[in-house]
């Protein structure tokens, strides 16, 4: 959600962005670059719900 913040991205843009990114992928805890997305951006939505404001 910070990324996504701070860069004013859509879901889809932030997971992109996170696959191509490894300093993205750094902030996010990862160890080793992942050339696939973490997951589907409609999750990050259902996540954001979950959390509230």
């Amino acid at each position: 959600m910070y990324l996504q913040h701070a860069f004013k991205l859509s879901d889809e843009a932030v997971i992109a962005r996170w696959v191509e990114n490894p300093y993205y992928q750094h902030f996010t805890g990862e160890t080793f670059f992942q050339h696939r997305p973490p997951g589907d951006p409609s999750s990050l939505t259902r996540w954001r719900k979950r959390v509230g404001e």
